[in-house]
């Protein structure tokens, strides 16, 4: 019996080709907060993504937003919305892994804390920065770390709220 095969792609939007069944499932949710005009980031690679990570089990994808935003950018947070949820068959280049991933988006608000970077884990130590805010309309020029092209689409809806 032939396997059934899949694209997934990487941070770079490189594309692999992989069997369907080996695909593993994963859970993200990232949180998107905006205050005067700019954007929080999380300078990841040579781009940004917006803070967030993956669903740990036993855990709801609303703690693991506010988990992953505290480790990640040091601010406690609420979310306000749902903004959107993506499919994305992502090749993780490091683990030489493929996955089905769910990326959850909310817009939040930080109700608390300030900048930092003490919550990174060993592997955010390597590929990531200390989050920050930037104008809205630098971001457009920015890279988005992330295997599907949705940027516009997510800035689209934010800017529409």
């Amino acid at each position: 019996m032939e396997s059934k095969k899949i694209d997934t792609y990487d941070v770079y939007q490189n594309k692999y080709v992989t069997d369907i069944n080996k695909l593993e499932l994963s859970v993200h949710v990232y949180g998107i907060a905006i205050d005067d005009g700019k954007i929080l980031i999380s300078p990841q690679y040579d781009g940004f993504d917006f803070p967030g990570g993956t669903v740990k089990m036993g855990e709801t994808h609303i703690n693991t937003l506010i988990r992953e935003v505290k480790e990640e950018t040091g601010y406690c947070v609420e979310p306000i919305e749902l903004l959107n949820v993506y499919t994305s068959f992502f090749h993780h280049a490091k683990r030489n892994k493929d996955y089905q991933s769910y990326l959850i988006y909310y817009l939040i608000k930080i109700v608390d804390g300030e900048i930092s970077n003490e919550g990174f884990d060993e592997d955010e130590k390597i590929y990531a920065k200390t989050a920050k805010w930037v104008d809205i309309n630098e971001l457009k020029s920015m890279r988005h770390a992330c295997s599907i092209d949705i940027i516009d689409e997510l800035l689209s809806q934010v800017l529409n709220k």
